[in-house]
């Protein structure tokens, strides 16, 4: 998303705007990564070196409340996604990494569906992971038994 879109898609959801908080969202709504508080720390302060912890921790609780982000809590720390959309998240257990799959997206959404129908729950959102290796771990998990291998 451009960064004029999200200016006008944060204004008309009543988000106040710093050049700081807009960096901030810029970062979680155009990553793929689903980044954790640290890393959006990192890539903002690229532009902005003075941006502090507290700034993103806030502008992502804003984010959060307006439901233009959500959070994704793991055992040692929390990542950001931006897709709110029923999907499964991959998460490499050796990495860290995780990523939005496509695949199943329709199932999720069905089940959500159904749940919320036939159910006296109010269903207020939904997480599915995979838990694996991403391929650049598989990769390298090859590598290292052939060299051991070798040896």
């Amino acid at each position: 998303m451009t960064q004029e879109r999200l200016a006008q898609r944060l204004k008309r959801w009543g988000i106040r705007l710093t050049p700081q908080r807009l960096a901030i969202a810029e970062v979680v709504i155009n990553s793929n990564d689903h980044p954790s508080v640290q890393q959006i720390h990192e890539r903002v302060s690229a532009r902005f070196p003075y941006v502090t912890l507290a700034t993103v921790y806030s502008t992502l609780t804003v984010l959060q409340k307006k439901g233009l982000v959500q959070e994704l809590p793991f055992e040692k720390l929390s990542r950001y996604d931006a897709n709110l959309a029923p999907h499964a998240n991959l998460v490499c257990v050796s990495c860290g990494a995780v990523v939005d799959t496509e695949i199943g997206q329709e199932k999720i959404a069905l089940l959500r569906e159904e749940l919320a129908g036939k159910s006296d729950f109010e269903i207020a959102s939904q997480r599915v992971d995979f838990y694996g290796w991403c391929p650049k771990c598989v990769t390298e998990a090859r590598n290292d038994a052939r060299i051991q291998g070798a040896s």
